[in-house]
């Protein structure tokens, strides 16, 4: 395989049949071979995604000092790690490179102060000091929670050979972490890691280069930039509880063009402390404690993301 396969959300919203189309067969087998693909005819108008990256880029190129105003240690949510503002070498994906060069900004879906974790209100900056960044953000994230997440979940279903809205309990009140991240010219990387949520969307600027890589069963690739789509890649929580059929996906970056990368990676879990069972036992898992492992992991433990430590 030398590029992503390509998936039509508007075919996948298709439930005229039961046993689903020739589109969930394909969403199927790309799971089961590569758990990595490109989202087309999502929907999502492409001048906010451009106000939205426009807007991330003029907050990142802010003075240092103004930036951290809006730093983790200023949130209230807990753990404060999952909102904010994070300097270079602040996250580490690998622990076997170290601290990745790149500036992130967490936020989430907006919820009144919660005692749960990943719940509550961040700490952004408002129009006055980084103009559209937080109403582009929060206008992005309502359109993909409603015009991406529900349809890519019900074609997973169909996919799994369960009815469409066998998922739909489990994501009443999602979990997203929903980050902008800035790669500065020449130097930036995300060491290699997998994801822990059920999948991610990720949306990345148009470059001729990409600076994405894949890890396909042939080994890595680069995931070139297409327009007008969204990178999908699945994460623990639904290797967890596809019970190893659908596997997730290492990747990394590695940015060396002359100019500063931005991309916006949206991170979806389900409801608080749902409980997966793997299909076809009776184990259980506690979505929360496998994301409050994943955070110590990476902010505190510093040995990586998701199954970055199986990694070489």
């Amino acid at each position: 395989m030398n590029s992503l396969p390509i998936i039509s959300l508007e075919k996948l919203k298709d439930l005229s049949f039961p046993s689903g189309n020739a589109e969930h067969k394909r969403l199927y087998e790309t799971c089961l071979e590569h758990g990595f693909f490109y989202l087309k005819d999502h929907g999502i108008p492409s001048e906010l995604v451009q106000k939205t990256i426009d807007a991330s880029r003029n907050f990142f190129e802010l003075p240092e000092e103004t930036k951290q105003a809006y730093s983790q240690d200023k949130q209230t949510v807990y753990p404060k790690t999952s909102r904010g503002y994070s300097p270079l070498y602040g996250e580490t994906l690998n622990g076997q490179t170290g601290a990745d060069p790149k500036e992130v900004f967490d936020l989430g879906v907006e919820r009144l102060p919660s005692d749960k974790p990943f719940t509550g209100k961040t700490v952004i900056p408002d129009d006055q000091v980084a103009p559209g960044f937080a109403s582009s953000h929060y206008q992005l994230q309502g359109e993909i929670l409603n015009k991406v997440v529900p349809p890519l979940l019900q074609g997973l279903a169909v996919a799994l050979d369960q009815e469409y809205n066998w998922f739909d309990p489990y994501f009443e009140d999602p979990i997203l972490i929903h980050r902008t991240v800035y790669y500065p010219p020449k130097a930036g990387s995300a060491g290699k890691h997998t994801d822990t949520g059920i999948f991610t969307i990720l949306i990345q600027e148009y470059f001729s280069t990409p600076s994405l890589r894949v890890y396909a069963k042939e080994g890595w690739i680069d995931a070139e930039c297409l327009e007008n789509t969204f990178v999908i890649n699945l994460g623990d929580m639904l290797q967890y509880w596809t019970n190893g059929l659908f596997v997730s996906t290492a990747h990394e970056v590695i940015h060396t063009l002359p100019h500063n990368r931005v991309s916006i990676p949206i991170f979806v879990f389900p409801n608080h402390n749902t409980l997966i069972q793997p299909m076809g036992t009776n184990k259980t898992i506690n979505s929360t404690d496998v994301m409050l492992d994943n955070f110590q992991s990476i902010w505190v433990d510093k040995s990586g993301s998701g199954r970055a430590q199986e990694l070489t």
